[in-house]
């Protein structure tokens, strides 16, 4: 990442990494809603015996099922762009494409999560401000554990200077706390957590 490249742009990164997935996201759970409802979904189930008429059988879906997929749908990969474009040919470019890549994974990844958590749950007119308050949270704590290591590590360096006298020492502390800013992020058995480790991980490895 280039940072002072990736922060100038951080704006146009926010509308196509941020604002477009959303509206991706919203736009696929219309159109998928809207097709199922047109053609009611029903799998036609074939028999193999030779003259039985072929019987359908009635699929259940629920809106949470199709917002949990077109999630999905929303992540978009950006390395086949970026391994064609010269960032130091077209800067602006390469970072905008660099950060809607990352940011589009990480709203996706985030989504999928405060969706997931839902599952079980009935659809309702409350249903969306939860899952923003959902969202808000996992990035608010995903941000937060990134920047707490991110920070611990260049207190580490500042303060103990001998760390950085071997290249081999300080890369590895420094991999080190950015995994395990990930680790903690998505731990589940010990911390109860499931925040973005993809979020933690690069806000460590920025800071």
């Amino acid at each position: 990442m280039k940072r002072k490249s990736f922060f100038t742009n951080l704006g146009n990164v926010t509308i196509f990494g941020l604002v477009v997935t959303l509206v991706c996201f919203i736009q696929y759970t219309v159109y998928g809603y809207i097709a199922l409802k047109m053609y009611d979904f029903q799998m036609t189930k074939y028999v193999t015996e030779e003259g039985m008429e072929p019987e359908t059988m009635k699929v259940e879906y629920s809106i949470m099922n199709l917002m949990l997929f077109t999630s999905l749908l929303c992540s978009s990969d950006v390395v086949a762009a970026v391994s064609i474009v010269d960032f130091e040919a077209q800067p602006k470019l390469y970072s905008c494409i660099f950060g809607e890549g990352v940011a589009n994974d990480i709203v996706s990844i985030i989504m999928f999560n405060a969706i997931l958590s839902l599952q079980g749950t009935t659809f309702t007119a409350g249903t969306p401000l939860i899952i923003i308050e959902q969202l808000i949270i996992l990035a608010v704590v995903s941000v937060g554990i990134g920047a707490f290591f991110g920070f611990m590590t260049a207190l580490l360096f500042k303060n103990f200077r001998f760390l950085n006298a071997s290249v081999v020492t300080e890369t590895f502390i420094m991999i080190a706390m950015a995994l395990l800013a990930y680790f903690i992020s998505t731990m589940t058995v010990i911390l109860n957590l499931e925040m973005s480790g993809m979020i933690s991980i690069l806000v460590c490895g920025i800071i």
